[in-house]
This record gives structure tokens, sequence and C-alpha cells, in this order.
């Protein structure tokens, strides 16, 4: 079996994600449970899954759901599932490989069990750094969140936040590293204590207020 490289192999996925127009949501949360389990297994060739863990994980509720989401990604060759009508033991999953990597070392690009993840901005090199004044999309936004362990709902406030403003900082400055951006705005989000950190957090403040309202005024 060849090789698996963490980062290569997740960089490869999104990519196929961001062409697949069939892709949802659902499908890229379902993804990353298995792959977090692969990725803990050291990358077997095969996983045995536990269905309500996995569920828990990708935040489902309903076994169709997932049932769905699931046979979508063996259909589109993402995985290959191998049901099990066993009460006693789970369902197997083969993770397709998107990539090989001749003579890597396992150790290189599989981290150990509890081990941090190194954040994704320090992979960052010379060629892309010009091309990080904005993300590609949402979907690239929720993926370096992810890979870095912080909140889904930050990484959806930060994008929006920013998309509104055409990615620009004070005084019209341009964004020159999202990623940078993005590191600024989690860690000052997680000093401030009892507050939102979101940036719409006085926005939402004044809806609550009744204060002060005309509602005679038409909409």
């Amino acid at each position: 079996m060849e090789k698996v490289n963490y980062i290569t192999q997740l960089n490869a996925v999104i990519e196929r994600f961001n062409e697949d127009h069939r892709i949802r949501q659902g499908h890229i949360t379902l993804y990353l449970a298995f792959f977090q389990k692969w990725n803990r297994e050291f990358f077997k060739r095969t996983i045995t899954v536990n269905r309500a863990l996995i569920m828990e994980k990708a935040k489902f509720r309903s076994k169709t759901t997932y049932h769905n989401y699931l046979n979508d990604l063996n259909d589109w060759n993402y995985l290959k599932y191998y049901p099990s009508y066993h009460p006693a033991q789970g369902s197997k999953i083969e993770m397709a490989i998107f990539f090989a990597q001749a003579g890597q070392k396992l150790a290189d690009s599989v981290p150990e069990p509890g081990q941090n993840m190194v954040p994704f901005y320090k992979h960052n090199t010379k060629e892309n750094l010009k091309n990080l004044a904005r993300p590609k999309n949402e979907l690239a936004v929720l993926f370096f969140f992810k890979e870095n362990n912080w909140p889904e709902m930050e990484a959806r406030k930060f994008y929006a936040y920013y998309q509104t403003k055409n990615w620009t900082l004070a005084r019209g400055l341009k964004i020159q590293n999202w990623k940078d951006s993005a590191k600024n705005f989690v860690e000052n989000g997680f000093a401030i204590n009892n507050k939102c950190a979101s940036p719409f957090s006085g926005y939402v403040d004044k809806l609550k207020d009744k204060e002060g309202k005309d509602y005679g005024m038409p909409l």
C-alpha cells in the first residue's frame, strides 16, 4: 500500500471537493470524520468504524442522512464502504488515496496520537504567499480552521465578516495573508472573556435593544 502524506492527501481531497459540484457540507464533514479515524490508525488500508461515533463527529442526527452521504462518497470514489450486518461488528471503510510518494517515511507524515497538528499556515512557501490575499471560498476557510482545531462557527464568522469588507483592514488596507488574519481573528476572540468574539456582536446587541425604536416607521 502507498504511503500517505497527511497534508498532501488533505489538500488533494479539498481540491476535488472544490471541483465537484455534487459535494455538499454533509459530504465534507463525514469525510473529515473518517479521515481523522484513518489518520489515528496510521492510514491502514481499511478501518473499522463505529457508526454512532462517526455520526457524532460529523454532527449527524439521522441514520438516513449518514447513509445517504456515505453512499454518495462510495459511489463517487472518495472511499469504499463495506457494510457489516452483524450487530457486534463494525462496518469497514477503505479510503481512496489521491497520491503516492515513493520512499516517504510514514513517521514524517502521520501525527502521533494526541500530538497537536502543525498549523497549516506554517507550511506556506514563497510561491503561494502571493495567492493568500483572500481565500478561494468559504470551504477553504472551513478546512483551514479545521486543521488548526478552531471552531467551525468562528470560521464562518471570519469569512462572512471579511467577505463583506472585500478583504480589507482598517483604513482600506488590503489583507496580504488571510491565514495570518484568521490566526489574529481567533486569538483575539479567545482572549475576550464573557463577550462574543464575533465582529457582528455589536450589531446583534443593537437588534436586541428595543429602547429608542420607532415601530411606526414603515419597513
